[in-house]
């Protein structure tokens, strides 16, 4: 019988129970130490489940695309198809030939009632014709139309007319229609024929006077509006030449750069967006003072400013509304704050018929006025300073007497 002599506090020294040549192998040691913690278990690691469901999403998102236009494909070829199908029903119509009912069977017609019969007429005497041949027709219609000038006295009188106004005048005492007396047109005398008209309309042509010094008509002058053009009222406005005036040929300048014009227009106007200003003075830095009076352009040359136009309509509608509610506002308390008056007639039957305020028919009356005047307002056109006007030289202007080199 054994005795175990080791106390109960003793504890064996790490290796004691291996076997002796276990304990100097370093491997062995080491495979039988305890795992050590790891440090890295808790980091964040990368998934590829997003990537996945991102590729998903893009898969449904195509899918979805295609199924799209597979489906426009087809109405596409539906539609394609129906309209080829459409001439060829029409085509089958039009080749059909419509069914034509039998006509119902007419009796025979019953023979005519006996006619009285007819008297024939007498033809009436023919008279007999007049000796009259075509020679002797003739020469009545020569006796009775005026002798013309001979081709000779034509050319005599072609060249002795004037420059001014001889020529092209047909000569005196021709036929009609070229130089006699105007022959009638439509039974209306003294009317003149197209082409008598246009002879007489022709003017000559001359050489331009005094060209280094003449502003021409049809000059436009731009310039650069100096003040405020509000159409309510009328007014008067003013603007600055920006770019130099050279006379016809291009050989004088007439109105240098900065030069002033000044001009007037008439407030209330029309339902246009444009002003209707007539310049009628211009003086230069030079001290040359220009009376003119000449309308206002655009750069295309249509006749007036173009502005911004208002017309007013929400202070119309403002207004007018604004005092509608006030009145329906004394009619409704009217009607319900004030007295009713019931009639009985003699069926029995009651009429209650609800308090008019005279308070209310006044704010109608006030509203309507209101809005006939609103209505009336004539709209506003606006055209601010700084904008760049055109002026439309109406007539020719002679600058000869204020240019010192031309005195």
């Amino acid at each position: 019988m054994s005795q175990n002599n080791i106390p109960p506090e003793h504890r064996d020294p790490p290796g004691a129970g291996e076997p002796p040549e276990d304990r100097g192998n370093p491997y062995f040691s080491s495979a039988r130490q305890p795992e050590i913690e790891d440090l890295d278990s808790g980091a964040p690691s990368l998934r590829s489940e997003e990537g996945q469901r991102l590729n998903r999403r893009a898969l449904l998102f195509m899918g979805a695309t295609l199924l799209l236009i597979l489906v426009m494909a087809a109405l596409f070829l539906k539609m394609f198809n129906s309209s080829e199908d459409k001439p060829q029903t029409t085509r089958q119509a039009r080749a059909q030939r419509p069914l034509v009912p039998d006509a119902p069977q007419v009796e025979p017609a019953l023979p005519p009632a006996s006619a009285e019969p007819v008297t024939p007429v007498a033809p009436l005497p023919l008279e007999e014709p007049q000796e009259f041949g075509r020679e002797n027709l003739a020469s009545a219609r020569r006796e009775q139309r005026p002798a013309g000038p001979s081709l000779v006295e034509r050319r005599i009188a072609d060249s002795g007319g004037s420059v001014g106004g001889g020529a092209g005048a047909p000569p005196a005492g021709g036929p009609d229609g070229l130089g006699g007396a105007p022959m009638p047109r439509n039974g209306e005398p003294g009317t003149q024929p197209p082409i008598q008209a246009q002879l007489s309309e022709t003017s000559a042509a001359s050489y331009l006077q005094k060209p280094d010094t003449l502003l021409l008509r049809g000059t436009y002058i731009r310039c650069v509006l100096e003040t405020h053009i509000v159409t309510d009222v009328s007014g008067f406005t003013s603007c600055i030449v920006t770019e130099p005036v050279y006379s016809v040929n291009g050989k004088s300048l007439l109105l240098p750069k900065g030069s002033k014009v000044s001009g007037t227009y008439s407030g209330g106007g029309g339902r246009t967006n444009r002003v209707a200003v007539v310049w009628d003075r211009i003086t230069t830095p030079n001290g040359i003072d220009v009376m003119m009076s000449s309308p206002g352009v655009d750069n295309l040359g249509g006749a007036g400013h173009p502005g911004d136009l208002d017309n007013h309509w929400a202070s119309k509608i403002t207004s007018a509304l604004m005092i509608s509610l006030i009145a329906d506002a004394f009619k409704y308390e009217g009607q319900k704050h004030g007295p009713q008056r019931t009639t009985i007639t003699e069926n029995g039957t009651t009429y209650i018929e609800p308090y008019e305020s005279e308070t209310a028919r006044s704010m109608q009356r006030l509203s309507e006025q209101m809005i006939n005047q609103q209505m009336a307002r004539s709209p506003t056109v606006t055209i601010n300073q700084g904008t760049v006007l055109n002026v439309y030289v109406a007539k020719d202007v002679d600058f000869s007497g204020v240019l010192p080199s031309y005195q």
